[in-house]
C-alpha cells in the first residue's frame, strides 16, 4: 500500500514503482472505464455483476475483509452500519476481465445510480458501468485517490483463471457529491493489461536516464 507523496528529491514515490502508463491508470482522476474504452479501442466495456446487496459492518467486521478504511470513516458514520455493496468485473468485448471493482454506498444515495429493476441478472443490479450512468445525468462528482496497492489474491487468481502467486495492483479512491462522501471504489486491475500498457515496472533508472540524453 502507498500513497503518492513526493520524495526530498521531488520524485513522485510511484516514480520507482510503476511505469509512466500504469500510473496513468491508477494515480489518474479519471474514469476507469473510460480508460479501458481507450485502450481496448472499443465502445463496448461490459460489466459482469457479480454481487450486490445491503450489508451490515462495524469498523472491526470491514478491517476483518480488507474493506478500505476510507468505508468505515467516510460512510459508516453516516449510514448507521447500512451500506450497499456492489462487486463487478469490467470485461472487454470477448468476456475476459480487466479490472475487478468493488464499491460501497451511502444507502441513502445508491438507489437512483446502482439499482435497476429491469436489469437481467438476480441483484436487480445497474449491469453497465456506474461512470456511464453518471455521464448521462451529467452527475458533476469529484474522485478522490486514496491508496494504490500492490498483492496477492487467491481467490481473485482462482476466479480469473491465473497462477495464485500472481501479483495485482489496485486503488480505492471515494467519489464525492456536494461535498459528501457518496460511495468508496476499490478496484484491481487484471495484468492483461500490461498488452496495452506495458510492463506495470518502470524502465531501470540508468536506461531511462540514457533515453533523454539520446
Amino acid at each position: 500500500m502507498c500513497n503518492d507523496e513526493p520524495t526530498p528529491d521531488g520524485l513522485l514515490r510511484s516514480d520507482s514503482l510503476l511505469s509512466p502508463a500504469w500510473r496513468m491508470m491508477l494515480l489518474s482522476d479519471g474514469s476507469v472505464t473510460r480508460h479501458l474504452k481507450l485502450l481496448t479501442g472499443r465502445a463496448d466495456v461490459k460489466t459482469d455483476v457479480l454481487w450486490q446487496g445491503k450489508i451490515d459492518l462495524d469498523h472491526r467486521g470491514a478491517r476483518e475483509i480488507g474493506v478500505p478504511d476510507d468505508v468505515h470513516k467516510r460512510l459508516l458514520a453516516a449510514s448507521s452500519g447500512t451500506l450497499l455493496q456492489r462487486e463487478v468485473d469490467l470485461c472487454d468485448a470477448h468476456g475476459d476481465p480487466l479490472c475487478y471493482a468493488a464499491s460501497w454506498w451511502n444507502t441513502n444515495t445508491s438507489d437512483t445510480i446502482v439499482l435497476d429493476t429491469d436489469a437481467d441478472n438476480a441483484y436487480g443490479a445497474l449491469d453497465r458501468p456506474v461512470w456511464l450512468k453518471l455521464a448521462e445525468d451529467k452527475t458533476e462528482l469529484f474522485r478522490e485517490v486514496r491508496r494504490v496497492y500492490r498483492g496477492q489474491s487467491e481467490r481473485l487468481s482462482s476466479a480469473w483463471g491465473l497462477p495464485t502467486d500472481t501479483y495485482f495492483w489496485g486503488r480505492h479512491y471515494i467519489f464525492w457529491l456536494a461535498r459528501k462522501p457518496l460511495c468508496v471504489i476499490h478496484e484491481v486491475m487484471s495484468p492483461a493489461l500490461e498488452t496495452y500498457l506495458g510492463p506495470a515496472a518502470p524502465a531501470p533508472r540508468a536506461r531511462r536516464a540514457r533515453s533523454r540524453r539520446t
